[in-house]
C-alpha cells in the first residue's frame, strides 16, 4: 500500500510538468477528504511540480464552487503556486456530513453564520490532507471571495503556515460574522480587492486594510463584479493576485 501512495504522489506531483511540456493546461486532480466534525470535502488539487511548491487554498463564494476560480488557477500553477480550490461544506460536491446531506440552498440565510464559524476546519482539514501527502506548506495563501473571504480570515491563525490572505469582495461581518479583528491581528500579507458599487464590499476592503501593521494592498477598480464575477470584468486582477503571491512567498524580490 505504501508504494502505491508514493506512485500516486509522484503522479500528482510530476503530471503537470509533462502536460506542459506538451503545451497542455494544468491537470487537475480530484480529491476528497475528511473535516473534524465528519464533512466529507471535495476540491481539485492542481500541483505546481514540486512538493516544496508554496500552495494556495481556494475558497469560492456563497452558493458558489470550486470552478468560479477557473480563470486565476493557470496563472498561479505557471508560476510555481499549486492550488487546491475546495467546495467547503454544504456546497457543490461537499454536501455529506456523516450520514447527513447538508446542502447551502436548505440552509435559511440567518442560520448560515454557524456554517461560515466551521469554515477554519475546512481548511485545516485541507491543511491535513496536503501535509498527508508530504507538502512543505510553510508558505500557504488563503484565497477568499464574497465569503470565502471571511473563513479566510477566521481561518488565518489557527491553520499553521499562513502567510497571505487574497479577500475579493470582502464583508466585514457577512452573515453576522464580524472579521475585523481577524484582519488586524493577521501578521502576514493582505490584498484586498472590491468594485465600486458593489454593496459595501469597497467600503469593507478599505476598513480590513485600514490600521494594519503587516503589509497591506487595497485594489479598488470603479467597475466590476462580486467575488470570483471580477475575473470577466477585469481580467488582468489574475496576474496582479498572482505577482502578490509571488512577492508573498518571495519568489520575486520586493517591488
Amino acid at each position: 500500500m505504501t508504494a502505491i501512495r508514493t506512485l500516486l504522489l509522484a503522479l500528482l506531483v510530476f503530471a503537470p510538468l509533462s502536460a506542459a511540456a506538451q503545451g497542455e493546461g494544468p491537470v487537475r486532480f480530484p480529491v476528497s477528504f475528511e473535516s473534524e466534525d465528519g464533512f466529507t470535502l471535495h476540491g481539485d488539487l492542481i500541483s505546481a511540480g514540486s512538493t516544496e511548491s508554496p500552495v494556495a487554498i481556494l475558497l469560492h463564494m456563497y452558493r458558489q464552487d470550486r470552478s468560479t476560480w477557473s480563470p486565476l488557477i493557470p496563472e498561479l500553477v505557471s508560476k510555481g503556486i499549486t492550488v487546491l480550490a475546495l467546495d467547503q461544506r454544504t456546497h457543490g460536491e461537499s454536501t455529506r456530513q456523516g450520514e447527513k446531506t447538508v446542502r447551502v440552498d436548505d440552509i435559511p440565510r440567518g442560520s448560515f453564520g454557524d456554517v461560515l464559524r466551521a469554515g477554519p476546519k475546512d481548511v485545516a482539514a485541507a491543511r491535513a490532507y496536503l501535509a498527508g501527502r508530504g507538502f512543505k506548506l510553510d508558505r500557504i495563501a488563503l484565497v477568499g471571495a464574497s465569503y470565502g473571504c471571511s473563513v479566510a480570515l477566521l481561518s488565518a491563525d489557527p491553520v499553521e503556515g499562513v502567510v497571505a490572505l487574497v479577500l475579493l469582495s470582502p464583508g466585514t461581518a457577512y452573515f453576522g460574522v464580524d472579521v475585523t479583528q481577524q484582519a488586524r491581528d493577521f501578521g502576514g500579507s493582505l490584498l484586498a480587492v472590491a468594485a465600486e458599487g458593489d454593496g459595501n464590499a469597497a467600503k469593507s476592503a478599505r476598513v480590513l486594510t485600514n490600521g494594519r501593521s503587516a503589509t497591506s494592498e487595497l485594489s479598488i477598480f470603479s467597475e466590476g463584479g462580486h467575488g470570483t464575477r471580477l475575473f470577466a470584468s477585469q481580467p488582468k486582477l489574475v496576474v496582479e493576485i498572482r505577482e502578490f503571491l509571488r512577492q508573498s512567498f518571495g519568489m520575486v524580490p520586493p517591488g
